[in-house]
Parts: C-alpha cells; structure tokens; sequence
C-alpha cells in the first residue's frame, strides 16, 4: 500500500516534531532547576519511600534470589526518598543545586552534617546502595558489586529503621 501524503507534507510534519522535541528538551532541563509541587513536600516523599520499600522488602525474599537485582535498585529508590523527605524536613528543595541526583553517599553525608547524633554508618552503609543500583539498573560488567543476596535486604531494613525517624519528622 503506497502512502497518499505527499513528501514534502511527511518532512514538514517530521521537521515540527524534531523542533518540538527540542522544546520539550530544554523545557526539561529548565524544568529541573525550577522546585515543582513536590519539591519540599516531605510527606509525599517519605510515603513513596515507605511504599517502595515494602516493594524491595518482599523482592528480596530468600528463595527467591532471581529478584533480587530488581530489590536491590528498587532498595537504592527507597533510601534516595526518605534521605530527600528527611532533608525536605531541614528546610532542602528537590531541585539542582540542594537535593539532586541519586548519590545517597552524597544524600547520607549531608544529612549527618546537618543532623545532630544521625549515625555515622549510615553513610557508609547506603553507599553499597549507590554501588549495586550505579551497577546493577543496567545490564554491564560489574565492577564494585561482588555479591547479592539476603544480607543486603537485612541492611536495607536496617537502614530504613534508622531513616524512617527522619523522613517522617518525628527526629
């Protein structure tokens, strides 16, 4: 079946949706340095966190290793939204330039150096978490991850049990 639009019509219509795509590109980029509705909504980002977490709790369940590259990022999701609701809570914005990007290294370091008595291993520990989600949300050659498995779901609750104080506001 031969095409009834005629060439020029087909690169005109092509050519408007490459120009709109570049719009939406830089629309996009400026978006990010402009706080949205969420931006300093705490509660929202510690419900999403507790939501997600419950995802990766039951992902990594024990016999069911195969689920659990899909935990560990889902995990590494969990502890980027509470670390972000509990520094939304010190008066931070989710935008460029405050709380941005998914360093929980980064996240955790900040949250120390603001929060009186916060747990030093915290920030240590949710680093392993940057590791396996820098590693394991895409198929590539591991460097930094040697191993997966239950010990990790233990650490991811361990460390929402500290976060969670935080994230809710009741620290």
């Amino acid at each position: 079946m031969r095409s009834t639009i005629p060439k020029l019509t087909l690169i005109a219509v092509l050519a408007f949706l490459a120009g709109l795509g570049c719009r939406l590109i830089v629309r996009t980029k400026q978006r990010n340095t402009v706080p949205d509705k969420y931006a300093k909504d705490a509660d929202t980002w510690w419900i999403w966190g507790e939501n997600t977490y419950a995802g990766a709790y039951e992902l990594f369940h024990p016999k069911k290793p195969g689920l659990w590259f899909s935990a560990a990022v889902l995990g590494h999701q969990a502890l980027e939204m509470l670390l972000k609701a509990a520094l939304i809570r010190k008066g931070h914005s989710v935008i460029q330039g405050d709380v941005w990007g998914h360093n929980l290294t980064k996240l955790a370091k900040l949250m120390a150096s603001e929060t009186a008595g916060f747990p030093p291993d915290i920030v240590a520990n949710v680093g392993i978490f940057s590791d396996l989600f820098d590693e394991l949300r895409y198929p590539k050659k591991l460097k930094k991850v040697e191993g997966l498995g239950e010990q990790e779901g233990k650490l991811l609750t361990t460390i929402v049990r500290v976060l969670r104080p935080y994230a809710k506001g009741d620290k």
